[in-house]
């Protein structure tokens, strides 16, 4: 998994210089599956099987959206 760290912006710095809001900028890039990506195949995998591994604790999610180990939905 992993995080997103952003620089805070100096209060009012853009609307001083009536320009729009600028977009955050990342401090790092992602090395790896983001949690996006973890969900997105969990549910793509959800898709064909009854039964797939959960992103949260590796238990057992099934179909329902349910997991059978730690309770943790997919809604």
């Amino acid at each position: 998994m992993s995080a997103l760290a952003t620089r805070e912006r100096s209060p009012g710095g853009a609307e001083r210089r009536g320009q729009a809001e600028p977009s955050a900028e990342r401090l790092f890039e992602p090395k790896g599956p983001t949690l996006e990506d973890s969900i997105l195949d969990t549910w793509r995998e959800l898709a064909t099987a009854d039964h797939v591994t959960c992103p949260v604790c590796s238990g057992e999610l099934s179909r329902s959206g349910a997991c059978e180990h730690c309770g943790s939905e997919l809604t």
